[in-house]
């Protein structure tokens, strides 16, 4: 009986020992549930203007896309637009929170035609613009006297066309002028015509004129490839304006909760993977400037 007693009492003592520890160990649980509940943060969503996107484009932001959600818990919402025109409004107006199809140059310039405030928070790619043609022409030597040769009519690529036809030693531009246009080329040798249309429209145009200056957005879509074109704008320190970058409104810091999803995204758009990525697309032909340095 006394045996059977101790026996019983050991039980009992054993049993409340557990409960007590599982007790103590419940609050433990909760705390680091609380903590982990803390750690991750809150959903949130950024609307992202875009001109129309290629398969680069895609490929790229999707990867952007996965690494906002994994490490900030941001769903980027995608608002393509078709002109150049079309993006800044939009952020200006609150419409989308950030952009991502234009250089410094345009962006300045978009500012103090618009008294606009629209502020560049992170590189992504510099993309030297090209000469292409469909009249067999080899190079820019080649090309006739006379010869049509279309650009974008927008005023920052009109004026970086017309600077990069003086860079392949077609024309001379007057000296001082900050953005060129038809009416500043000094000499014409080879009496060449410009044919100012708008930028989506360049690479449609070549069934019409002699060479055209085609963005690279339109490249591909126009069943050209960046390998043929018949001059490369060259990258240097004056180059330095035509990097493009990712832009938000003045006050893009005051909602910290957003801010912290701008910054998941540049961290996104900022990595080896998307590195890769334009240099798959795009053959070399595109460079991503958040490292590059410029000579």
């Amino acid at each position: 009986m006394i045996n059977q007693g101790i026996k019983k009492t050991a039980y009992i003592s054993l049993a409340t020992l557990a409960v007590s520890t599982l007790a103590l160990a419940a609050p433990a649980l909760h705390s680091a549930t609380t903590a982990d509940a803390k750690s991750k943060p809150k959903a949130i969503t950024v609307k992202v203007g875009l001109m129309t996107m290629d398969d680069e484009d895609k490929a790229e932001w999707k990867v952007i896309s996965n690494y906002a959600k994994k490490h900030g818990n941001v769903t980027i919402k995608y608002v393509q637009f078709t002109d150049y025109s079309q993006p800044n409004k939009a952020l200006k107006n609150g419409d989308i929170d950030l952009n991502a199809f234009q250089h410094y140059f345009f962006l300045d310039n978009w500012n103090k035609e618009n008294s606009g405030n629209l502020k560049p928070i992170a590189k992504t790619v510099i993309a030297p613009i090209r000469l292409y043609t469909k009249k067999g022409y080899k190079s820019v030597k080649d090309l006739p006297d006379k010869a049509q040769i279309a650009i974008p009519n927008d005023a920052t690529n009109e004026g970086r066309s017309l600077v990069a036809l003086q860079t392949a030693g077609l024309i001379t531009l007057k000296k001082g002028v900050a953005l060129a246009t038809p009416s500043d080329i000094a000499s014409n040798p080879k009496h060449i015509k410009i044919v100012l249309v708008d930028a989506a429209q360049t690479a449609r145009s070549l069934s019409s004129v002699d060479a055209a200056f085609i963005n690279n957005t339109f490249v591909s879509a126009a069943g050209l490839k960046f390998k043929s074109a018949i001059f490369v704008e060259p990258v240097n320190k004056a180059s330095k304006k035509w990097i493009n970058v990712i832009a938000a409104r003045p006050n893009y810091k005051k909602n910290k909760a957003k801010y912290a999803a701008y910054k998941e995204i540049i961290k996104g758009y900022q990595q080896k993977k998307i590195k890769q990525l334009i240099k798959k697309y795009s053959g070399g032909t595109s460079l991503a400037a958040w490292d590059i340095k410029l000579k």
